[in-house]
């Protein structure tokens, strides 16, 4: 058997590598040798959350896998075809729920039947977008690519015992629209959504009136929900802070940490968003590389220019390329800002 084989240790070399290349191998039914599984990272190898991924997409592709056991650094994925369906994927710890839907939404959209999914895991955990980000920011531009996704918080899950849980429906997709983002928006609104778990219900509050301050001095204005959640209703406190504009959907987030006080944390999400403002670009530098595998997918050519070009960049354009064949055109602009423009493959699965 012909494996694509993947180094694990490009880029950034952490999960965004496996999860990509998962998602890809399962859409196109490539088999996929990935090695060197997070090098870069403190403890190499898949953690509770890979391993998710790659059982959750085991399920739904009926794939052969060898080596989906923590701690390994090497994983072959043969999948088989992708299948619809109510699924119920629990991560077990705070792993975040987001980034395991970066591995699910791409197959599932073109299954042959609509999916529901019911996550357990993190909703706001570190190092990953917040349940709010994933809500409003990236869900409103897929679905304007042609992705039918829709999602709805149940429980909000917080580092270190999660326990969140989120429902996402999947219908499946005609195809992928090309999009082209390069004009910034200047009449937009700020929304945002501030909440704490099990801690006193000022906390909540205080982050979202430290955001607004802010955002006023900046010259913006914002409308934050304050949301408290009981000790009965999470597994562990906890508490965060999200803002996004609506019209051309840029988000920030912040989220709360032993001895930092609430201040603290909603003003580095609205110090985060006006620096994405102010650098007049449609597309924030978090959201610029989770398009890129829709943008190798769709029909025709899609531009964008995101604020910044990371690592997490990079290294997805360089799985699109080993997967998909799709070399992206990158050009730098003032400052760090970009201008990407990949021309899709045109994907349809086969027919059956």
């Amino acid at each position: 058997m012909d494996f694509i084989e993947i180094d694990g240790s490009y880029g950034e070399g952490g999960g965004q590598i496996l999860r990509t290349t998962l998602a890809l191998s399962a859409l196109t039914g490539k088999p996929v040798r990935i090695h060197n599984i997070r090098a870069r990272r403190p403890r190499p190898g898949l953690q509770p959350q890979h391993l998710a991924c790659v059982q959750a997409l085991q399920r739904i592709t009926n794939a052969r896998v060898k080596g989906a056991a923590l701690d390994s650094q090497e994983l072959e994925f043969v999948p088989g075809e992708v299948r619809g369906g109510a699924y119920t994927i629990n991560i077990g710890t705070a792993g975040s729920i987001t980034l395991l839907l970066q591995c699910l939404i791409p197959p599932l959209s073109f299954a042959p039947e609509p999916s529901t999914l019911r996550i357990i895991g993190g909703t706001d955990v570190e190092h990953a977008p917040t349940y709010d980000y994933f809500a409003h920011v990236f869900v409103p531009w897929v679905r304007r690519m042609g992705v039918r996704v829709s999602t709805r918080l149940k429980r909000r899950g917080y580092y270190p015992k999660g326990g969140g849980e989120i429902i996402v429906e999947i219908q499946p997709a005609d195809g992928i629209q090309p999009i082209r983002l390069v004009d910034f928006v200047e009449d937009f609104s700020i929304k945002g959504v501030s909440h704490a778990g099990a801690l006193p219900e000022h906390v909540a509050q205080r982050q979202a009136e430290a955001a607004m301050k802010r955002l006023r001095g900046a010259g913006y204005d914002a409308e934050i929900e304050v949301v408290t959640y009981s000790r009965s209703e999470v597994l562990c406190p906890g508490s965060g802070i999200t803002l996004w504009t609506e019209e051309m959907p840029i988000g920030a987030s912040s989220l709360g940490s032993k001895g930092v006080l609430a201040e603290v944390v909603g003003k580095r999400a609205a110090n985060y968003l006006i620096h994405q403002l102010d650098a007049r670009r449609p597309v924030d530098h978090h959201m610029a590389d989770q398009l890129v595998p829709y943008m190798a997918l769709a029909s025709g050519t899609s531009e964008i220019r995101a604020t910044e070009g990371t690592m997490h960049l990079v290294t997805n354009l360089w799985v699109v390329e080993q997967i998909l064949g799709v070399k992206a055109d990158v050009k730098r602009e003032e400052g760090r800002s970009i201008v990407l423009k990949i021309e899709g493959i045109g994907f349809k699965p086969e027919k059956h």
